[in-house]
C-alpha cells in the first residue's frame, strides 16, 4: 500500500510537471527565434551596423527571459520581442535617415555644381557684354573720327566752293572788262576808219573767211577750247595773217556771260597761233541761236 501510494504521488507530480516542461520548451523556442532574428539583423549588410544600442538592449532583454521566474517569464518574453522589433525598426529608420542624408548631400552637390555652372555662364555673359561694349566704344570712336573727317571735308568743299564762286565772279568781271575793252577798241577803230568802214571792203560786205565755234568746241560746257579747235584757230590765224579778224559772240537767253568768256578764249587762241592782237576785234554780244557760240571772220 505504501508503495502504491508512493507511485501515485510520483505520477501526480509528473503530471503536474509535464505542462511546466512543455511551457519551458516553448519559451526556449521563442528565445531561440528572437536570437535568430537578432542575429539576422546583425548580419544584414545594410542594417547590421546601425542602431547598435537598440540591438544590445534587445540581447539583454532576451537574456533576461532566461533568468526570469516562471510567472515573470511571459512579461520578459514580451519585452524581448518588443526590443527585437524596436532594434529592427531603429536600424531601418537610421538606414533611411542615412539614405536621406546622402540624397541631401547629392542634392547639395548638384545645386553647388548648378550654381558654379550659373556663375560660369554669368562670367561668360559678362565677358561677352564687355567685348560688345568695347566693340561699341571702338565703333563710336571710329564713327566720331569719320564724322570729324567728313566735317573737315565738308569745310574744305565749302571753302573750295567759295573760292570757285570768287573765281567765277572774277572771271565774269574779267569778261565784262574784256567786252568793254573790245567795245572801246571797236569804237576807236570806227573813229579812225570813218563811217562805213566796219563791214565793207572794196564795196563788198562778204568776209573773206569765217569760222563758227559752237558749244561742242568747248568741252565740259566751260570756256576752254578743245585741242582740235585750238589748232584750227592757230591755222586760221596763220592763213589770215595781216588781215583783220572779227570775233562775234552769240548767246541764247541766260548765256551772255559764257559767250563773252568764250570770245576772250578764242581771241587768246588766235594770238597764241600767231595773229596780231591789234588786228583782232571782239564785237558786242548778239542774241540768238542756242547755247553760246562764237563766230570768227577775217577780212581786209
Amino acid at each position: 500500500m505504501r508503495a502504491a501510494r508512493t507511485i501515485a504521488v510520483g505520477l501526480l507530480g509528473l503530471c503536474l510537471a509535464l505542462p511546466q516542461l512543455s511551457h519551458a520548451a516553448s519559451d526556449d523556442a521563442e528565445v531561440q527565434s528572437l536570437n535568430a532574428q537578432l542575429d539576422q539583423l546583425s548580419a544584414d549588410p545594410v542594417l547590421g551596423n546601425l542602431a547598435l544600442g537598440e540591438q544590445a538592449r534587445a540581447r539583454d532583454a532576451i537574456a533576461a527571459v532566461g533568468n526570469a521566474g516562471r510567472h515573470e517569464r511571459p512579461h520578459y518574453l514580451f519585452i524581448a520581442e518588443q526590443r527585437v522589433e524596436l532594434a529592427r525598426a531603429a536600424a531601418q529608420v537610421e538606414a533611411d535617415q542615412n539614405q536621406l542624408d546622402q540624397l541631401q548631400r547629392d542634392h547639395d552637390h548638384i545645386m553647388l555644381e548648378a550654381s558654379q555652372a550659373d556663375a560660369d555662364a554669368a562670367r561668360a555673359e559678362l565677358a561677352k557684354q564687355r567685348l560688345q561694349y568695347q566693340a561699341a566704344v571702338e565703333q563710336a570712336q571710329m564713327l566720331q573720327q569719320q564724322g570729324a573727317a567728313y566735317s573737315q571735308q565738308a569745310q574744305q568743299a565749302q571753302a573750295e566752293a567759295d573760292q570757285a564762286k570768287k573765281l567765277a565772279s572774277a572771271q565774269a568781271r574779267a569778261a565784262a572788262l574784256a567786252r568793254k575793252e573790245a567795245d572801246l577798241a571797236e569804237a576807236a577803230t570806227r573813229a579812225l576808219r570813218g563811217p562805213g568802214s566796219d563791214n565793207t571792203a572794196s564795196g563788198s560786205s562778204t568776209p573773206a573767211a569765217s569760222l563758227v565755234l559752237s558749244d561742242a568746241s568747248f568741252p565740259g560746257g566751260g570756256d576752254v577750247l578743245s585741242a582740235s579747235r585750238s589748232r584750227r584757230l592757230a591755222a586760221f590765224a596763220q592763213a589770215h595773217a595781216g588781215q583783220t579778224i572779227r570775233i562775234v559772240p552769240r548767246a541764247a537767253s541766260g548765256q551772255r556771260v559764257l559767250a563773252g568768256r568764250r570770245a576772250v578764249s578764242v581771241r587768246d587762241a588766235l594770238v597764241a597761233g600767231g595773229a596780231d592782237a591789234s588786228r583782232i576785234h571782239i564785237r558786242a554780244i548778239q542774241d540768238g541761236g542756242t547755247g553760246a557760240s562764237v563766230e570768227v571772220s577775217a577780212g581786209p
